[in-house]
C-alpha cells in the first residue's frame, strides 16, 4: 500500500495546483525562510506531529514543473521497508556521481543533499534520532546520522524537473577562514567519522586516511586536513593523499608549497578527467577573464595543477567576482572527484 508524504516546499516559485488533486500528498509550508532556519525542536516537532509515514524536503529557487508533484504523489513508497530517499534535480549529476561512488556516511558528508535534490525521510527513521547538536543544517546533520544508523538510502525516479545549475550552491572560497562555532557539529562529525566503518573492505588504508584528510578539506577545516595527509605522504594507489596535501596548501594560500606537493603528486588520473568536465563550464561563462584561463588550464588535454594554483593565486590578487565564482566551482568539482577517486582506491587497492 503506498504510504502518505507530508511535502515542505521553500523557495519555489511555481506552487503546486490544488490540494484536492492529490490523494497521498500533502502540502505544507514553514513560518521560516528556507531549510536552514529550522530548529531541532521545530523538526523533531513536524515528525512528532505528522500522521504520513515520510516527510518530504523540497528547497528550489527554480519553477518546478508540475508534473513532478503528481509523480511524488504516485510513487510507491511502503513506510514498512524505511530509508531516506533522494529524488536529484535534472541534471544534479555530481550530486548523483557522489551517492553512487561513495559509501552512505561519506557520501552525506561530502555535500548538503537539500542543495541537489528532494528528500524524503520516513517517520520512524527520524524518531529513532536521540543525538541532534543545535545546528543552522538541523536536516543535513538528521541525513548524516541517518546514514551513521545504517538507514538506508536510495536514489529514485522521478527527478525533480527544477534545472540544478550549481547557480545557488554556496561553494568552498579558495582560501577559507577557519570555520565558526555554529560548525561545530560539523567539525564533530569529522572528526568521529571512521572509514574502515563506512567502505565496504579496505585494501589500501592509506587512501582510506586520505579520503578523511579530503573530507576535512571540503569543509575548510584545513589543519585537521593537513594531519592526515600527511601521515600518508607519498603512499596510496595514486598518492591521493599528497594531491589533498596540494589542495590544502593551495588554500591557505601557500602557493609555493602548493606547488610542490603537485610536484609530489606527479600525475593523478583526475588529470584526464577534470578538462572535459571543465571545458563544460567554460561554455556557461561569458566573462573575458574566465576565457583567458580556457587554454591555459586546458592546455595538452591534461589538467595543470600549478596553472589553477595560477588562477587561483589571480583570483586572490584581482578579487574579480566572475574569476572568483568560477574557481571556486572549479575547485569544488576536483575535490568531489577527488573524494570519490580516493574512496574507489580505498576498496581498490
Amino acid at each position: 500500500m503506498t504510504t502518505s508524504i507530508d511535502l515542505y516546499l521553500s523557495g519555489n516559485e511555481n506552487p503546486p495546483e490544488s490540494q484536492s488533486n492529490f490523494s497521498h500528498l500533502t502540502f505544507s509550508s514553514l513560518d521560516s525562510t528556507g531549510f536552514s532556519n529550522i530548529t531541532c525542536d521545530t523538526l523533531k516537532s513536524l515528525f512528532a506531529e505528522t500522521d504520513a509515514g515520510y516527510i518530504a524536503f523540497l528547497e528550489s529557487s527554480q519553477p518546478v514543473d508540475q508534473s513532478f508533484f503528481h509523480q511524488l504523489n504516485d510513487l510507491d513508497l511502503d513506510s514498512d521497508q524505511g530509508g531516506v530517499c533522494f529524488l536529484p534535480f535534472h541534471d544534479s549529476s555530481p550530486f548523483v556521481d557522489a551517492w553512487e561512488a561513495l559509501p552512505p556516511v561519506a557520501a552525506s558528508l561530502a555535500m548538503n543533499p537539500l542543495q541537489h535534490a528532494a528528500v524524503l525521510i520516513r517517520k520512524t527513521d527520524f524518531a529513532s534520532l536521540n543525538n541532534l547538536e543545535k545546528s543552522n543544517d538541523i536536516l543535513w546533520q538528521a541525513l548524516i546520522r541517518l546514514a551513521q544508523a545504517g538507514i538506508p538510502s536510495q536514489l529514485i525516479n522521478p527527478s525533480v524537473s527544477s534545472e540544478d545549475d550549481l547557480s545557488s550552491v554556496v561553494f568552498p572560497c579558495l582560501a577559507p577562514k577557519n570555520p565558526g562555532p555554529d560548525q561545530d557539529w560539523l567539525l564533530h562529525l569529522l572528526q568521529d567519522y571512521e572509514p574502515a566503518q563506512d567502505l565496504p573492505s579496505i585494501t589500501s588504508q592509506a587512501d582510506a586516511t586520505a579520503l578523511k584528510a579530503g573530507l576535512f578539506c571540503i569543509h575548510d577545516y584545513l589543519d585537521e586536513s593537513h594531519q592526515y595527509s600527511q601521515s600518508v605522504q607519498s603512499q596510496g594507489i595514486h598518492g591521493a593523499g599528497d594531491y589533498w596535501h596540494h589542495i590544502m596548501h593551495r588554500r591557505e594560500p601557500d602557493y609555493s608549497n602548493a606547488k610542490y606537493w603537485s610536484r609530489a603528486v606527479g600525475y593523478h588520473p583526475l588529470q584526464d578527467i577534470l578538462p572535459d568536465v571543465v571545458g563544460n563550464l567554460f561554455n556557461l561563462e561569458g566573462s573575458d577573464s574566465v576565457e583567458n584561463w580556457k587554454r591555459r588550464l586546458l592546455q595538452n588535454d591534461r589538467w595543470s595543477l600549478n596553472t589553477f594554483v595560477d588562477c587561483c593565486a589571480e583570483c586572490e590578487a584581482t578579487h574579480d567576482p566572475e574569476l572568483n565564482r568560477f574557481a571556486q566551482t572549479i575547485q569544488w568539482i576536483e575535490m568531489q572527484l577527488l573524494l570519490q577517486k580516493t574512496s574507489q582506491d580505498a576498496v581498490r587497492g
